[in-house]
Formats: structure tokens, sequence, C-alpha cells
């Protein structure tokens, strides 16, 4: 056998106890950080609290009871985020161990802020919908209609599975009522008057922050009004960072 070769293979193996023996000492040095994560008044377990570790970037959430479990380096910064609650950062012990963390609830008073909607969405949607009736009720053939009709009509069952041009017409228009009816709701609850007196922002500012903060329909449907307050409030902040962060930096004979 060549020498070069045996020499490469003996460097291959070093390279590789090296690494092994790296990755065993760094996995000496984490610790587990677990516990309970509770409301602060109603000493509740919260579920769905977001553990993020600030250094690693790493993370994890608490399950339906409030427990979690993460793996960190002494002196790492735990941040602990549920929205509507304030933030809690922990720095990590030099030994694994539980702890529970309380999180206090943030609270913004309605009387500050008045939702205003613009005009009747939903009975502007009930009026859509009663004019685009057949559109909106269409249903699109499947499997089951295929073998429905295929005995007493071959040609309409054939018709199911190449769709023609009508029919693909249709279902597009479908689509597309469905989804403005969608984004009209957002922009309804979403509005320039809620979201100027929040922010302060106006004209083309404002314009650019509900459109890169713009929440979305699935969000809109189960959130309340104190729960879309909020999430303009956090997005402020956010919008406010990055600004900063944008912003060249001043020498210092400026």
């Amino acid at each position: 056998m060549p020498r070069r070769f045996i020499q490469l293979s003996g460097s291959i193996g070093a390279l590789f106890f090296c690494l092994l023996f790296l990755l065993q000492h760094a996995d000496a040095q984490q610790v587990r950080v677990s516990g309970m994560i509770a409301e602060s008044d109603s000493r509740a377990g919260m579920p769905g609290v977001t553990i993020v570790n600030k250094v690693s970037r790493m993370g994890t959430i608490s399950n339906e009871s409030g427990r979690f479990a993460i793996d960190a380096l002494p002196g790492d910064t735990l941040e602990f985020s549920l929205l509507g609650y304030y933030k809690k950062d922990i720095t990590v012990p030099a030994t694994s161990m539980f702890i529970n963390v309380y999180l206090t609830r943030q609270v913004i008073g309605l009387s500050e802020v008045n939702v205003i909607s613009r005009g009747d969405h939903k009975k502007d949607s009930i009026a859509t919908r009663e004019e685009y009736g057949k559109y909106f009720n269409y249903h699109k053939p499947g499997a089951v209609d295929v073998l429905k009709t295929l005995p007493s009509n071959p040609i309409t069952a054939l018709t199911y599975l190449v769709p023609s041009k009508a029919r693909k017409k249709k279902e597009h228009f479908q689509e597309q009522l469905v989804y403005w009816e969608k984004e009209k709701y957002i922009d309804n609850r979403y509005s320039p008057e809620l979201v100027g007196r929040m922010t302060k922002l106006s004209g083309d500012e404002l314009d650019s922050f509900m459109l890169r903060y713009r929440p979305g329909y699935q969000f809109l449907q189960d959130a309340t009004d104190y729960d879309l307050m909020l999430f303009i409030k956090d997005s402020y902040k956010h919008y406010q960072q990055d600004k900063v962060n944008a912003s060249p930096a001043r020498k210092p004979d400026e």
C-alpha cells in the first residue's frame, strides 16, 4: 500500500477522532433547563409559549400544560414570549435545573382606541354571495361524482375527469370571489383609521406600514379587537426598531 495513502488515511482518522472529542466535549457542557410556565395572576399553566435561546437561536414551545425543556450552555439567555404578555429573559445556570416562569399580561386600555369598521362588511358579503351565488356554491366534481355518473352518463363523467374551458373559468372565478371576500374582511378590520390612531403614521408611511405588517385572514377570524390592537402595537415596535437599524451611523464629530 502506498505510503501517501497510509498517511492520508491516518490524517482523516485523526481528524475524525478530534471532531468526535469536540462534539462530546460540547455536549458535556450543555445543561437542561426545564419547568413550568404559568400566568402570574392565575398561576395556570400556559401552552404555546415560545422559548428561544438568544445565543444559539434554537427554541421550543411549551406543551398544553405549560411545561417545557430546552438544552443550552451556561450563561446563555432564554427568552419566553407569548402574544399578549410581557417577554421574560432568564440566564442559563451552570447546572441543570427545574424552574417556574411567570408571565404577566400586557394591558391595553380599550378606551384608548376606538375600533372603526368601514361600512357593514357582513351585509356587503351577503349581497355579493346572493349576486354570485352560482359561483360561490359551485361544487368541483370529485371521484365520487365520477363513480355516480359513470353508469348512467359516461360522457358527463368524462367531462368531470377532463374539465372544459367553461368549467375552468367558473372554478377560477370562484377562487377569485373567495379571495377578494377575504381581502375585504381584512380591510374592514385592519383599517387605516385604526392603524393611524395607534401608530400616529399617515400618508405614504402609513400605507407602507400597513402593507408590510398586513395580518392574515385566519388570524383576524380568531382575533378579538384586543388581539388586533396588540398585534398593531407589537408590529409598530418592530417597525421603529428597523428604522433605527437602517439609519446610517453618525460620526462622533457630527
